[in-house]
């Protein structure tokens, strides 16, 4: 019984013989969902994406096709992550490493369900993903005595304590505090600077053409989410820029780099109501008078696309 682990030890002397049977049922299963997932990757199987998806706008893509798309677009990190599922595939295959293998799998399978759901993945996928999930849950739960030693029972002797507990509670509560505020910041302070103009805007009379776009601006977008970006396009090319407005003097000015402004390329006033957008300015680059007037786009045809 030399170098036998306790889950190993069980299986031959107090494990009914049905468990013993659904261990290894489950092993394998892991192992073949593994090994079948990696080698499509490695041969192109999957991730490949259709032209007739690669042409359409993105907000009429699938959740399915947008993920594969996303995860094809580097065959680098394809051909790696098949890597690891061929390895950890065949640490199923041999009892010194099955735990390691399902301690691997069993939440690479989870990830895999969660996004199968989350991007509408066809059910027969999911259902693969789900079961291979299930059953790496179940080899580890086999193993749960040797995964509460290694990581509850004898601790971290690496990293022994050297401070008081109280100086310990501090120093979990700023890891906490820390990154929490610096991401609320970013996400509604520096990220976002709302103005009232914020939203997609379709232009419906007046010609306002920086250089560089191939014809008049038709769709305007003042960036809720990125703070100062506004985005011109004309045809199927986006130009972005720089903007700030000033709500009490309604006035609007564009330049042309976003955040490092550059050129100015517009500056005037703005008047926005009952839906309609009217921006009387000056286009700089021409030093022409401009009248611009723009109406909001619904949400659902941003979805659907142009």
């Amino acid at each position: 019984m030399t170098g036998q682990t306790a889950a190993e030890h069980d299986d031959e002397v107090t494990v009914p013989k049905d468990r013993r049977l659904l261990y290894q049922i489950c092993r394998w299963t892991v192992a073949v969902i593994l090994l079948q997932y990696g080698f499509a990757k490695l041969f192109g199987a999957q991730f490949t994406v259709l032209d007739s998806e690669l042409d359409k706008p993105m907000g009429t893509v699938s959740g399915f096709w947008l993920t594969w798309y996303y995860f094809g677009y580097s065959p680098l990190f394809g051909n790696l992550l098949g890597l690891v599922q061929v390895g950890l595939g065949l640490a199923l295959a041999f009892r010194r490493t099955t735990l390691l293998g399902a301690a691997g799998a069993a939440p690479l399978l989870a990830g895999i369900t969660v996004l199968d759901v989350s991007y509408v993945i066809p059910y027969d996928a999911m259902l693969i993903a789900l079961i291979g999930a299930c059953c790496a849950g179940y080899l580890l739960w086999r193993h749960r005595r040797e995964l509460a030693a290694v990581f509850w029972s004898d601790r971290n002797r690496a990293a022994s304590r050297s401070r008081p507990r109280w100086a310990h509670a501090v120093l979990v509560v700023l890891l906490l505090a820390v990154p929490a505020s610096c991401s609320y910041y970013v996400a509604n302070y520096n990220n976002r600077s709302p103005t009232p103009l914020d939203g997609v805007w379709n232009v419906t009379a007046g010609t306002f053409q920086p250089s560089g776009l191939p014809g008049p601006a038709e769709r305007v977008y003042f960036e809720h989410n990125r703070a100062h970006q506004v985005v011109l396009r004309s045809g199927q090319t986006w130009q972005t820029h720089h903007f700030e407005v000033d709500p009490a003097t309604a006035t609007i000015r564009i330049w042309r780099t976003w955040l490092s402004k550059g050129e100015q390329l517009l500056s005037g006033r703005y008047d926005l109501t009952g839906g309609r957008l009217v921006v009387t300015a000056t286009d700089l680059a021409s030093g022409q008078p401009l009248l611009w007037e723009l109406r909001p786009v619904p949400p659902d045809q941003i979805r659907r696309g142009p």
